[in-house]
């Protein structure tokens, strides 16, 4: 099935050399903390950030650790989120930010920057967000959402939004 024009175009706009990175996130629960972030360069792939985060005393929930297979254990040592972001901030650096389900990724990184009383800065910006699940159901030409394969941990999932977006920007509803 062939891609909609309009998201083909969106598609290689976002692939275009530096303007866009694409970024996930794993939490304790739907509401919950982050508890794992990834980014990827959307033009290379290139991996920009990879990281556990201790989400302190906010518990993982069984739903959430069957879906990501993150276990509190996991986070023994890990950095929490107020020394994460800025390591986090600095990768992004000026770009856009794609997420698969972009309001989910914005909704926590807010709600942790928030919960701790930082300031999202650039980030917590929902201007330089797009949502790649959006664009995957336009690609096909209706509202359905579709689902990503990643195996649930935040850098499979990147690499498997890009290769979505890859596949729009050939003309191809992924």
């Amino acid at each position: 099935m062939n891609a909609a024009p309009d998201a083909v175009d969106q598609a290689r706009q976002i692939l275009a050399a530096g303007r866009y990175c694409i970024l996930d996130v794993e939490t304790t629960d739907l509401e919950g903390s982050i508890v794992e972030v990834a980014v990827i360069a959307a033009d290379t792939g290139e991996v920009l950030f990879d990281e556990l985060v201790n989400p302190g005393s906010v518990a993982m929930s069984a739903e959430a650790a069957a879906v990501h297979g993150i276990q509190e254990s996991d986070l023994v040592g890990a950095r929490q989120w107020l020394h994460v972001y800025p390591d986090l901030a600095t990768a992004i650096g000026d770009r856009h930010i794609a997420a698969y389900n972009s309001n989910f990724d914005f909704g926590r990184i807010v709600h942790d920057c928030n919960r701790i009383g930082m300031d999202a800065g650039r980030i917590g910006d929902p201007e330089r967000w797009m949502c790649l699940m959006d664009l995957r159901s336009s690609a096909h030409g209706s509202d359905t959402r579709l689902r990503l394969d990643g195996g649930h941990r935040a850098l499979g999932d990147v690499h498997a939004a890009r290769s979505v977006l890859l596949g729009i920007a050939r003309g191809m509803a992924a």
